[in-house]
């Protein structure tokens, strides 16, 4: 998937945001807990003040932090497994204790211990207990149970790791270099890190298995926030969430950067997987086999790590601690590691308690890029009561009004993780970078690179890609243009842009409003808002309407001649209106005229004697879109979505009024389109788009179904790299599109080529359709004649017989950021002045 994260670019450019805590005069001691045999670090270690209710437990790293009033003289840790330790406390207020635990267990000595000599499934204890695992999962998973309800404690932290001299001592940081000593030299051996971002969330959380249903209410949240003129805060909360998913280690697939990792559990994992028996264990709560696993191709999207599996008869799993390493095809990616724990539920089961993701970012093993990590806690599960029906009802996630309201003491009472001391440091004082000139000056310069707009306060000019252009109808192409910024209103938005072509020397205009109202932000979801609009400009024959219209600079090198233009002029009022799981409605008024333009003419008759200057139409129509579980990145109106594994379907109809504001026709459109990424794990995924339409009426061939036709080098998605523009017209069609992306899979297994990463992907398109005889100007003379050429030879067709077909195969992640095709056309080869097949190529950021 392309992904745009241009507030990200924004934010990492002031990787400045660091900020300073305050001391206060109470006990505070440090340290960590690790594991007395092995020296790891151990997660959510129990410590409390023997005889006061002071408490807290360790992070995923076995690090914690203890501060408390009052005098005290011992204090104890506690975890599953091991052995409780008590410490004596010394008087003195700030201090570190560190302890090591050791495991409650006895070897099990009938548990034999695999691994050694040639690896093999046949016959091998470590496969047969991984296939009992699989065939228990729907026992041990929390979709078991009818209902389930418990608490969820969420911490996000996005980090700089090891920032270079030449970045804090440069001129443009002088002014803030204070910010640059909040590192944490702990929480990655080796690494110093700067925190830039951090969230911390706490949550109700409500499931139910029939219907299924899902509830998220969000009592309380904090998190850092930067200057909104220049950095979308809810972009980044999203962005962050997106590459930090959640974790279900008894899936067929993890999705990690949006990417699905086959889980050592899944039902193919024998295939793909090696399984030893590393270790047993035995204590209070039953006997445990640890599982190691490594991939068999290291390349390929898996994990290597460990299991800790119960043998009660559940074979639920204990504990994992899975990774990924470098080797696997992944880019911007060091590596990725999971901690998660479980905890017994009361009737036997273990359901995870604690889950530790995190992420290393950088080019090939530098240390220098980025890291991120999220934290999950989840306490008190109740499976037992019913949970209302209504409980379920509108949005799947809310955020309590005063969420962000909550008091350090009720964070301090509630928060189960202490942060770290850098951690801390991020939220205290953040005016101090707020209100810093050279800081803002920092923002100012990333929100150029990334959104290609100029801030000017209330209002902002842009974006800069668009400012020149050329084509075969203007020429060269300047345009100015910007909109308002949230500085100037929150609840109203306007966009505008002028533009000018030398070759005809013609202007054009756009105009937009838009008006908020539900009280929300602007185009916030759920979105209800009404937005006018007015466009006067130039495109060709089945290119979308649209503000930016497809005139960028990169869009300007073509394939072929541009002949067939037409101008128009066009009016829309838009309502628009969403409701609970990204259900949007669009109703709207358009009034439309349309002039030909270049070598296109408008030419009424069988005879060719009339040629008309334009035509009008005016419509009403409705636009039903449904994206369940929709997630995207949003700025004012405009919105780009992460695909996730759900449909989207988009339902519209068009009622041309004759009449109407000088209409000339009456017709009615019906277009259904549905996509659908379709992951297949280990073999990449399919992204699969259908539509459909069907136009009622007679009317002439510019308001009949035309094909979008690119002919850039470009590749465009929705459109048909080797179609001519007008080169077919329908009343009625059939479109299919299918384009896999196996991620490598094949490549993977060839030496060498394995080694560059690169990527395979292939492509097919269908098109099919067909004119009524009513719609046909040999039947009709009351449509238009259509197009030909000089010489008096056809250039725009129907689809008669067989459908319009294109192939294409290529390579992707080239240099990790490049992707080129070559695209075949495979039907109506005997069309004039076409191309048989071309390269394409595009540019896109992906993981």
């Amino acid at each position: 998937m392309s992904i745009r994260f241009p507030d990200l670019v924004g934010l990492l450019v002031a990787m400045g945001l660091t900020v300073f805590s305050s001391a206060f005069a109470q006990t505070t001691i440090r340290g960590t807990v690790t594991d007395a045999s092995t020296g790891e670090g151990i997660p959510g270690v129990s410590i409390h003040i023997t005889h006061t209710s002071h408490g807290t437990s360790t992070d995923s790293l076995g690090h914690y932090l203890l501060t408390f009033n009052g005098s005290a003289t011992q204090m104890q840790f506690s975890a599953l497994g091991y052995k409780t330790v008590s410490k004596q406390l010394p008087q003195e207020t700030s201090q570190t204790i560190d302890v090591e635990l050791e495991e409650d267990s006895q070897v099990l000595d009938e548990v034999t211990i695999s691994g050694k000599g040639r690896y093999r499934n046949r016959d091998n204890p470590a496969v047969a207990l991984i296939r009992k695992v699989i065939e228990h999962k729907k026992v041990n998973r929390l979709s078991r149970f009818d209902y389930a309800s418990f608490e969820v404690y969420e911490k996000i932290m996005m980090a700089i790791s090891d920032v270079p001299r030449f970045v804090t001592n440069n001129a443009l940081t002088r002014g803030y270099r204070f910010a640059f000593e909040n590192l944490d030299t702990t929480l990655v051996p080796g690494r110093s890190l700067l925190p830039i971002y951090l969230e911390e969330n706490l949550s109700h959380r409500y499931q139910r298995l029939h219907p299924k249903a899902e509830k998220t209410i969000v009592t309380a949240n904090k998190k850092t926030e930067l200057d909104k003129r220049y950095i979308n805060n809810e972009n980044i909360e999203t962005y962050f969430k997106f590459i930090h998913g959640d974790v279900d280690i008894y899936e067929n697939n993890v999705l990690i950067l949006n990417k699905p990792f086959l889980s050592p559990t899944a039902d193919a994992a024998p295939l793909f997987y090696k399984f030893f028996i590393t270790d047993t264990l035995s204590n209070a709560e039953g006997q445990f086999v640890e599982l190691t696993f490594v991939p068999r191709n290291n390349e390929d999207r898996l994990f290597s790590g460990k299991l800790q599996v119960t043998l009660d008869g559940n074979y639920g799993i204990r504990r994992a601690d899975i990774w990924i390493d470098h080797r696997a095809n992944l880019n911007w990616v060091n590596n990725v590691s999971v901690s998660l724990r479980f905890h017994r539920h009361s009737n036997g089961i273990y359901l995870l308690a604690h889950s530790d993701m995190k992420i290393n970012f950088g080019l090939a093993e530098s240390k220098r890029g980025a890291f991120g990590q999220r934290t999950l806690v989840y306490t008190d599960y109740n499976t037992d009561t019913v949970i209302p029906s209504s409980t379920f009802m509108g949005q799947q996630l809310i955020k309590l009004a005063d969420a962000t309201q909550q008091t350090e003491n009720h964070w301090e009472a509630e928060r189960p993780l202490q942060l770290t001391e850098a951690e801390a440091r991020t939220y205290t004082n953040l005016d101090s970078l707020q209100h810093n000139k050279s800081f803002r000056r920092t923002l100012r310069l990333g929100y150029l690179v990334a959104q290609s707009y100029v801030n000017a306060g209330p209002v902002e000019f842009g974006p800069l890609e668009y400012s020149y252009s050329f084509n075969d109808l203007e020429g060269s192409r300047i345009r100015l243009s910007g909109r308002t910024t949230r500085q100037f209103s929150e609840k109203f938005y306007a966009e505008v842009y002028a533009a000018y072509g030398f070759r005809d020397d013609r202007m054009k205009f756009f105009t937009g409003i838009a008006h908020t109202l539900n009280g929300k932000r602007i185009g916030e979801y759920p979105a209800h808002y009404l937005h006018v609009t007015y466009q006067q400009d130039a495109r060709e024959p089945g290119q979308l309407l649209g503000f930016r219209n497809g005139d960028s600079f990169s869009r300007s090198f073509r394939s072929g001649d541009q002949d067939k233009w037409s101008y128009y002029d066009i009016f829309k009022i838009n309502h628009v209106v969403e409701f609970g799981n990204h259900v949007m409605l669009q109703t709207f008024l358009t009034t439309q005229r349309q002039a030909p333009a270049a070598k296109l003419f408008f030419i009424a008759g069988q005879t060719g004697r009339d040629t008309l200057k334009a035509l009008q139409t005016s419509e009403l129509g409705i636009d039903l879109r449904w994206a369940p579980n929709e997630e995207f990145f949003q700025r004012n109106l405009e919105r780009s979505p992460i695909i996730n594994e759900y449909p989207v379907f988009n339902l519209r109809y068009n009622l041309g009024l004759k009449g109407l504001l000088g209409g000339e026709y009456s017709y009615h459109a019906l277009r259904l389109d549905v996509f659908k990424r379709v992951f297949l794990s280990q073999l990449g995924l399919v992204d699969v788009n259908f539509g459909t339409g069907y136009i009622f009426g007679t009317v002439p061939f510019p308001l009949l179904d035309i094909p979008n036709a690119s002919k850039t080098y470009m590749l465009a998605p929705d459109s048909y790299a080797l179609l001519n523009n007008l080169e077919f017209v329908s009343d009625q069609y059939i479109k299919l599109a299918f384009e896999y992306r196996p991620h490598g899979f094949f490549f993977n297994k060839i030496p060498l080529i394995k080694k560059l990463k690169v990527r395979e992907v292939a492509g097919f398109k269908l098109l099919y359709g067909d004119v009524r005889p009513e719609n046909r100007p040999e039947n009709n003379s009351d449509v238009f004649l259509l197009p030909r050429d000089q010489q008096g030879n056809p250039t725009t067709f129907t689809l008669e017989r067989k459908p319009y077909l294109e192939a294409s195969a290529g390579i992707e992640n080239i240099l990790n950021v490049l992707r080129v095709e070559y695209v075949r056309r495979l039907s109506y080869l005997n069309h004039p002045d076409i191309d048989k097949g071309g390269i394409r190529f595009s540019v896109k950021v992906d993981f």
